[in-house]
């Protein structure tokens, strides 16, 4: 019988964090998922992590460029769920995350995400989540590491597009939520400060409203982004 939900992480050079995002999946109070580990590129060992976790419930494909978009398309083609879960390599669920989508994710929902919380216990880092825990419950309808849509609605928009490196998610969201309603999903997953901690906020938060001027006026496909590894 097919899962219900198709848990899909693309991990390019991710070594440092792919063991605990598993983890964190194997813990969920909902059993009824599989989790499809898409590598691209990889030069670390992250593949051979994932290999070693593999079993009836992980799959793994090994893709030989990095291109997260691509990564995603993949294993959205090779899902067999219903309900579609993007969920970044340096992001680790709650484990009550699963068990709160399948409630709070209902038919007039059509694409979603969840709250989120820093790795680390800074205050700074602490305040920006919470800030950006409100702005995409209220305003913006932005992607905290993860992101839930079904999977006829994602073929039906196209899927991610390969072209575009930055803001990807937020280009599908776009295009899912005219199918329905964007849902905030009342679970809290914890991701990675890595980009704060290399970039500082001054240099992230500028970087960001630059793309948010982009993404309206300019064009996101010209856009070069530095991978923080």
């Amino acid at each position: 019988m097919s899962p219900d939900v198709s848990i899909i992480i693309p991990a390019y050079n991710e070594e440092k964090y792919i063991e605990k995002t598993l983890q964190s999946i194997q813990d969920q109070t909902f059993k009824d998922y599989e989790t499809i580990i898409v590598t691209n590129g990889c030069t670390d060992k992250t593949e051979e992590i994932v290999k070693k976790k593999l079993s009836d419930t992980i799959r793994h494909l090994s893709l030989p460029k990095p291109n997260v978009c691509v990564a995603r398309n993949a294993g959205a083609l090779n899902a067999q769920g219903k309900i579609l879960l993007f969920l970044d390599a340096d992001t680790q669920l709650a484990s009550d995350s699963l068990e709160k989508i399948k409630e709070q994710f209902t038919s007039e929902c059509s694409v979603a995400s969840t709250k989120s919380l820093p790795d680390t216990l800074k205050l700074k880092y602490q305040l920006i989540h919470h800030l950006k825990n409100a702005y995409n419950s209220f305003i913006y309808q932005g992607c905290s590491g993860v992101l839930v849509c079904r999977k006829d609605d994602f073929q039906n928009v196209g899927g991610y597009n390969p072209e575009i490196i930055i803001k990807e998610h937020h280009i599908l969201t776009r295009a899912l939520a005219k199918l329905g309603k964007y849902k905030c999903i009342n679970t809290k997953v914890t991701t990675s400060t890595r980009r704060f901690k290399q970039w500082g906020l001054a240099k992230t938060a500028a970087f960001w409203i630059k793309q948010t001027w982009n993404d309206k006026f300019g064009n996101l496909k010209d856009i070069v982004y530095e991978k923080v590894r």
